[in-house]
């Protein structure tokens, strides 16, 4: 049963995207109970199989500055840039800063890494758990927009399984970035601690 929500638009939104070409989406805003979720959406997805689809965690460091401490920037402007192609729908969650730590716990994470600490150890140190990420409701959207079938663009298991609990196929589409020596630390902590599905040769 989907859970009481409420929805708004949509209105079109001309997004200017990296490799320069400005693409037009439709955006919905959703809304459960305090947690916000903007949802963009490119072409006829109705009655579409495998409908490519993004779940992105907001990451006000990253999408807001640029940081190039991690892959969520690149990772959100590659996903545009295929969901304008092939059309398909990019889920925003806003609660899901820092892992859905919070922006103040965010910040204080960044803190410890620059004490040495890693993008897992640092969660620990402050005893804060180290991803409380929830996708159930990303799930209930998806069914809202009739998208039950989909290609997931992803390297997180957590999220494809945490989709499929609630009722939606997966078919998996790896989402990769460019390494540097901002990022690459970061990267292979999400492979080595988190199970992040990185290939081994985009580490080295």
């Amino acid at each position: 049963m989907i859970k009481k929500f409420r929805k708004l638009g949509p209105f079109r939104l001309p997004a200017m995207l990296s490799n320069g070409k400005v693409e037009e989406f439709k955006i919905f805003f959703y809304r459960f109970d305090s947690q916000p979720f903007y949802v963009l959406v490119k072409g006829s997805i109705e009655s579409k199989e495998k409908v490519l689809v993004r779940v992105h965690s907001a990451c006000s460091f990253a999408h807001v500055f640029h940081s190039q401490r991690c892959d969520c920037w690149e990772q959100l402007e590659k996903a545009m840039e295929l969901i304008a192609e092939k059309n398909g729908i990019l889920i925003y969650i806003w609660n899901h800063e820092g892992r859905a730590v919070g922006f103040e716990n965010h910040f204080k994470a960044y803190m410890k890494q620059d004490e040495g600490f890693d993008t897992v150890d640092s969660y620990i140190e402050l005893g804060l758990p180290v991803d409380k990420r929830d996708y159930s409701l990303c799930a209930e959207i998806l069914k809202d927009l009739k998208a039950e079938n989909i290609s997931l663009l992803t390297n997180n298991p957590r999220k494809i399984k945490g989709l499929e609990s609630q009722g939606i196929k997966v078919e998996r589409v790896p989402l990769t970035v460019k390494l540097s020596k901002f990022n690459e630390s970061q990267i292979k902590v999400k492979k080595e601690k988190l199970g992040h599905l990185y290939e081994l040769k985009e580490l080295k």
